[in-house]
C-alpha cells in the first residue's frame, strides 16, 4: 500500500511541511524547527513526498497532479476537521500553492519558501550563480554531491556545508527516479494558469531570495496579486538556501506569519 512517510514536533494546529524535489523532510526540519522554540499551539508534520525519503508504493503516480492528490489525501488524514495550513520549499512550494487554489476552504494558510521558477516557455529569467560570502578552502576534498549544491550558495560557511551534507545529499541518493521522470513530463498542474490567475484570500507568506539561480524571483513578483494576504520578502544575500543563509530574518517573517494565522484560524 502506498504509504507517505513523515516525522512530526510539538502538538495543537496542524502545519504540513514539504520539502524541495528530489529531497526528504530532513532539511525543512532542520530549517523550520529553529523557529518554534517558546511556541506552542503548533503540530509540525514533515512529510516524504512521493518517491522522496522513505515514501513509497507510489507506482500511479504520474504527474504533478497525481503528486498533489496524494498530499491532500495525506493532510485530510492529519487533520482534525479544522483544516490544515502548508508550508512549502520550492518544488513543495508549488504543491502547496496547488491546494492552496484546488482546496482553499481547507487550506487556513500558506508560506511559500522560494517558489517559482516555473518551467515555462520562455523560461524566466534567473540571476547567475555567484557566492557573496565565498569560502572555496570550504569545498577541497568534499565529494560532488557536496560541491556541486555549496557553489550555488549565496553565503558559503562550514555550517551550511555541513547541513548539505548531512539533510540533501543522503535524501538525493534515495529518491525514485522513475518517478522522478514520469512527474517531470506533466510537470505543471493541469490548472496551472487558472492557478496564477486565481486568488487565495488567506494568511499567507512568500519569501524568495533576491540572488536564488535555481527558482529566481521573476514568477514571484507576478504573484503578488494572487495572495492579496501575503507578506512578501525579497531577501538581499540569500538564495535557494535563504532559510541557512539568513535564518534571523527568516525566522522573524515565520514567525509573524504563525501570528497572523493565529487570528484567523
Amino acid at each position: 500500500m502506498p504509504k507517505l512517510n513523515f516525522v512530526e514536533h510539538g502538538s495543537g494546529f496542524p502545519l504540513l511541511v514539504l520539502h524541495g524535489g528530489k529531497l526528504d523532510h530532513r532539511h525543512m526540519v532542520d530549517a523550520i524547527e529553529p523557529c518554534f522554540p517558546g511556541l506552542d499551539g503548533w503540530r509540525r508534520v514533515y512529510v516524504d513526498l512521493p518517491g522522496c525519503g522513505q515514501s513509497s508504493g507510489f507506482q500511479e503516480v504520474r504527474s504533478q497532479n497525481d503528486v498533489a492528490s496524494c498530499v491532500l489525501d495525506f493532510a485530510r488524514s492529519i487533520s482534525d476537521g479544522n483544516g490544515v495550513a502548508v508550508i512549502g520549499e520550492s518544488r513543495g512550494s508549488y504543491i502547496a500553492q496547488g491546494l492552496g487554489y484546488s482546496h482553499p476552504e481547507f487550506i487556513a494558510g500558506l508560506c511559500l519558501i522560494v517558489p517559482g521558477g516555473f518551467p515555462t516557455d520562455p523560461p524566466p529569467p534567473k540571476p547567475a550563480a555567484r557566492p557573496m560570502i565565498a569560502e572555496p578552502h570550504l569545498l577541497e576534498g568534499q565529494p560532488s554531491a557536496v560541491t556541486g549544491r555549496a557553489e550555488r550558495l549565496v553565503i558559503q560557511n562550514a555550517e551550511i556545508i555541513e547541513k548539505i551534507r548531512r539533510t540533501k545529499v543522503p535524501a538525493a541518493e534515495m529518491h525514485d527516479s522513475d518517478l522522478e521522470a514520469r512527474v517531470a513530463d506533466h510537470f505543471l498542474f493541469t490548472y496551472h494558469d487558472d492557478m496564477l490567475a486565481s486568488r487565495f484570500d488567506k494568511p499567507s507568506l512568500i519569501v524568495s531570495g533576491r540572488q536564488d539561480s535555481i527558482s529566481g524571483y521573476v514568477d514571484t513578483m507576478a504573484m503578488l496579486e494572487s495572495y492579496p494576504r501575503a507578506t512578501y520578502g525579497l531577501l538581499d544575500m540569500a538564495g535557494h538556501s535563504l532559510s541557512w543563509e539568513r535564518p534571523a530574518l527568516f525566522k522573524a517573517m515565520l514567525q509573524d506569519w504563525l501570528t497572523r494565522l493565529t487570528l484567523a484560524i
